[in-house]
């Protein structure tokens, strides 16, 4: 007889092959998302940073990224009438990311034209056991403005 279906034995063997591959990946899994998380800060940053720059030149009012080291949190503000507001909700680090940065006062100014007063930079790291395990790297430069991630 020529029957179509699989039997109970190719079940088995099918679902012991998918339960030694998840096995052998599964420990792999938690080595790769604390770095996932710290490229994910990266360009949380830089995007906010990046905003603020675009914002500073099309309303022609400075902006700024506001860093609070302790909280490792940030905030995009601006300043109108001479009173500084705030342009969106504090975002925070994801845990195990720490934000550290030579930035005056822990503040990245953005111009209305396009420059910022002081450059400097933001370093993002991931630590276990008081030992870094991975860094990034965020510039700003004071002339042009520009923010890029160093790799």
């Amino acid at each position: 007889m020529n029957k179509k279906g699989v039997t109970l034995i190719e079940l088995i063997v099918v679902l012991v092959i998918i339960a030694i591959g998840a096995v052998l990946i599964a420990p792999n899994i938690g080595g790769w998302v604390p770095r996932y998380r710290l490229r994910s800060a990266t360009r949380d940053i830089v995007s906010t940073m990046r905003d603020a720059h675009m914002k500073a030149v099309a309303n022609r009012m400075q902006y700024q990224v506001n860093f609070n080291v302790g909280t490792d949190s940030y905030i995009l503000q601006h300043t109108s009438g001479g009173s500084l507001l705030n342009d969106g909700p504090i975002r925070t680090a994801p845990s195990g990311i720490t934000v550290n940065n030579s930035l005056p006062g822990g503040i990245a100014f953005f111009n209305s034209d396009s420059t910022c007063p002081i450059g400097g930079s933001v370093t993002l790291s991931y630590q276990k056991g008081g030992v870094i395990q991975a860094q990034r790297g965020i510039i700003l430069n004071q002339a042009t403005g520009r923010v890029r991630i160093l790799e």
